[in-house]
């Protein structure tokens, strides 16, 4: 079983009640004291009144009490009167005062006395009755005289007067009931923030996942507590795509490694093969060099050269597809005309060509220029065009530009030979792949002038793609940039 646990809304609405019920209770006390303060003081004023006209009416030693009863109108029962002088002396009293020792003594005289007016007033119990009866006394002192008035605080007159306005307690009542109403909505609007908040901290340091769905209270402490949430939910999704990020590059580092055995493995078979070619063949010679005719001798040196020519063409294209890959950044770049180098590449080409009985259609502009690199550039089309001779099998090479934007140059690069079939369209462009590895061996093929074929065009913010004509023969799509 759960333990029972008071939710932090239920505990902020507690204490603030609890705190606003010992102001309201304070506040009452403060106002019922305040209440009886004041009826007292006007009861004193009263009572103050009529010890002036009682020293009014005092002529000669005689209070003249019919007259002065007269000139009054008070609801008062048991009023007490008394007049004595300076030395104690009552000169006049209905109520006993000179049973009671020294009227000099008394609070109120005392307080006439010492203050500034010469006025006092004082509750005291009544001390010749048993019971709680007791009177509010005030003295006056003029001249040598003292005036004293008392009144019964039970006397039925005296207690309406000094009767509390309690109308004060219902608004006050309703005032409090009001303020626990707000502070309930306030508390609650609180407690759902500080709620929420708890549940995104358990959340966060279960490493749990955080969207950030629901809108906290339009309040400052809404607004912080949204602000943290989405702190949180920024820092997590920089997290996420910071693993992953480093996920594509662990991935691409496997790649990398994987290609890079996969390259070592195939240089070593492409290495070996016209190796082991030259090998033989010298071998032969030495071995059978009195035996070869001057004929078989020169094939066999000419098959040697080949071999040679073939091993250093490999090595020249995988250095230049190691540069373009690991040193890019190095490679220089400078204004040249696409135009010019198409027709360097055609004219070296076009011997070649004519043996296999194949033209040349060139549509270029002479005002294609773009910012490159001029070796690498000759290289894409010199391989394009030289694969075409060599395996097109068809009678004409056209380079066209297709389209050009502010940006780029869109160039096709097509024949009308056979074609490949569609399943090597989407491995053309690997290191080594040969559609037929015989005939590309025999021909001086590396294997890998299109890999540096798509590296170049990319190096120069481009791409290349290639498809089967409809009617025959092969396409390539060359896209470059103008500028990098």
């Amino acid at each position: 079983m759960r333990p029972f646990k008071i939710s932090y809304s239920t505990k902020l609405l507690v204490t603030v009640v609890a705190i606003l019920t010992l102001c309201e209770v304070a506040f009452l006390v403060f106002q019922f004291n305040r209440e009886q303060r004041y009826r007292q003081d006007m009861l004193n004023a009263q009572l103050t009144i009529l010890n002036y006209q009682l020293l009014d009416h005092y002529d000669g030693g005689v209070v003249n009490v019919e007259l002065w009863e007269r000139t009054i109108d008070l609801p008062i029962q048991e009023l007490q009167l008394a007049i004595f002088d300076s030395r104690g002396n009552v000169i006049y009293d209905n109520s006993g005062l000179e049973k009671g020792g020294n009227p000099l003594e008394y609070e109120e005289i005392r307080m006439a006395n010492e203050s500034s007016d010469h006025r006092g007033f004082c509750v005291h119990n009544d001390d010749e009755k048993d019971g709680d009866d007791f009177y509010y006394y005030a003295a006056l002192k003029e001249g040598d005289l003292y005036a004293r008035t008392g009144a019964l605080g039970h006397d039925v007159g005296i207690s309406e007067f000094m009767q509390i306005d309690r109308s004060f307690i219902w608004y006050a009542l309703l005032i409090y009931v009001i303020i626990i109403v707000i502070t309930w909505y306030a508390t609650s609007r609180i407690g759902n923030t500080v709620k929420r908040l708890s549940e995104f901290a358990q959340a966060a340091e279960k490493g749990e996942e955080i969207y950030d769905t629901k809108v906290f209270p339009r309040n400052e402490l809404g607004m912080i507590a949204h602000n943290i949430v989405l702190i949180y939910v920024r820092w997590q999704r920089t997290l996420a795509e910071r693993d992953r990020q480093a996920a594509i590059a662990q991935k691409e580092e496997e790649e990398k490694a994987k290609l890079k055995r996969e390259l070592t493995n195939n240089i070593n078979h492409e290495l070996k093969t016209p190796v082991s070619a030259i090998s033989l063949e010298l071998d032969t010679i030495l071995t059978h060099k009195d035996k070869l005719s001057e004929t078989q001798r020169n094939m066999l040196l000419a098959r040697c050269k080949a071999n040679s020519d073939r091993l250093l063409t490999m090595i020249k294209d995988i250095l230049a597809l190691n540069r373009l890959e690991e040193g890019a950044e190095n490679i220089q770049r400078e204004l040249l005309s696409l135009r010019d180098i198409v027709d360097d590449v055609t004219d070296n080409l076009l011997p070649k060509a004519e043996d296999a009985g194949i033209g040349f259609e060139i549509n270029l502009p002479d005002t294609m220029m773009m910012l490159g690199n001029g070796p690498l550039l000759e290289s894409i089309f010199n391989n394009l065009v030289n694969n075409a001779i060599l395996y097109s099998g068809g009678s004409t090479i056209s380079i066209s530009l297709q389209e050009e934007d502010d940006k780029s140059y869109r160039i096709l690069i097509s024949d009308d030979g056979i074609g490949i079939g569609e399943e090597h369209l989407e491995h053309i462009f690997d290191r080594f792949y040969r559609i037929e590895s015989g005939r590309s061996r025999k021909k001086g093929g590396s294997g890998i002038g299109l890999a540096i074929v798509k590296s170049a065009a990319q190096f120069h913010g481009g791409d290349i793609t290639l498809r089967n004509l409809p009617s025959g023969g092969l396409e390539f799509t060359l896209t470059l940039a103008k500028s990098m």
